[in-house]
């Protein structure tokens, strides 16, 4: 049975369970946690979902990682309160380590738990750097940036953190600056801005790459990232993209570099040159095959099924990658 870990509001999983179906699945939303019943001894875990069904440590063929966020990470700033607190981080505790368990017996497929704290923004320009063309960067605080004469540069957030009040909170976006007038007394992460036509997004799930593109010129006007505008402006824009067989060999060799079976990547392709941004090895992409009419929905499924051979992730449970 293939077990996944995640919350009742990931339409990623919904997707995928729309088109697999419920047989052979067995879906723990976090954030209901109450709702189900656990046990885990010395002889493994056993949980028990509202409807009844049952799933336990010899059942379980595969494990799938998907949003399996806390009250803290859904609602930032709101008091759930100091006992539902800690019950909560109680069964946050449990459940990692039952993955941890999982991950232990090779079970674990496609994504990786606490992936972005193994391989971060930094850890992937420095693998990204000599198999493809990288954008000049510099995060500083307090120093002078490098930049070179008649370059323009763009602002970035690592985190997403939003800014200011949660109810009216402000997320950072890749914005265009002039350096000189960043405050040098807080942090910036800074790189240079590339001139695109396209946005092209590769989501690779294992031995398989899925990419798409975004024509640019219709919000280049607005902003320089897509992502700031309202989904459904260009959630039914992206398609389906043709990469060089080069491109794709070295899109390979990159997550093999970074041992993950499963991320998708970000380009900006200008003038036949794909930049490379970054990789989001858990981030979501159902937008980009709804219908299943691409491929890709359909290869994520095989590779979560439970009645298809198992392929654990590469990286190995270790004191630096436990959940």
């Amino acid at each position: 049975m293939l077990f996944v870990l995640t919350t009742s509001f990931d339409t990623t999983v919904d997707l995928i369970i729309r088109d697999m179906g419920t047989d052979g699945v067995f879906r723990y939303n976090f954030d209901l946690w109450r709702d189900y019943k656990l046990s885990l001894t010395p002889g493994g875990f056993r949980i028990e979902d509202p409807t009844g069904r049952v799933i336990e440590s010899r059942t379980t063929t595969k494990f799938l990682l998907g949003k399996p966020w806390r009250s803290k990470d859904m609602f930032p700033g709101e008091d759930v309160g100091d006992e539902d607190r800690y019950y909560e981080e109680e069964m946050w505790y449990a459940l990692r380590e039952i993955a941890n368990l999982l991950w232990a017996d090779g079970k674990i497929v496609l994504v990786e738990p606490l992936v972005d704290a193994r391989v971060g923004k930094f850890v992937q320009l420095d693998a990204a750097r000599d198999i493809f063309d990288v954008p000049t960067f510099q995060f500083s605080v307090g120093a002078p940036f490098e930049k070179a004469k008649g370059r323009d540069y763009v602002a970035k957030s690592l985190t997403f953190e939003t800014i200011g009040p949660e109810s009216e909170g402000a997320t950072l976006f890749t914005t265009k600056v002039d350096t000189d007038q960043l405050s040098p007394g807080v942090p910036w992460f800074v790189q240079e801005c590339i001139t695109a036509e396209t946005d092209v997004t590769v989501q690779v799930v294992r031995d398989e790459a899925f990419a798409f593109e975004l024509d640019r010129r219709p919000f280049m006007d607005k902003t320089v990232d897509w992502r700031e505008l309202a989904a459904d402006e260009t959630s039914g824009e992206w398609q389906p993209h043709i990469l060089p067989e080069d491109t794709e060999k070295k899109i390979f060799a990159f997550m093999d570099r970074l041992g993950l079976h499963f991320g998708r990547l970000d380009f900006l392709l200008g003038k036949g040159v794909y930049y490379f941004l970054e990789v989001n090895p858990s981030g979501q992409w159902g937008w980009l095959d709804v219908e299943g009419k691409h491929g890709l929905l359909n290869k994520v499924i095989k590779e979560i099924s439970p009645a298809t051979p198992c392929t654990p992730i590469p990286a190995s449970p270790g004191p630096r990658a436990k959940f």
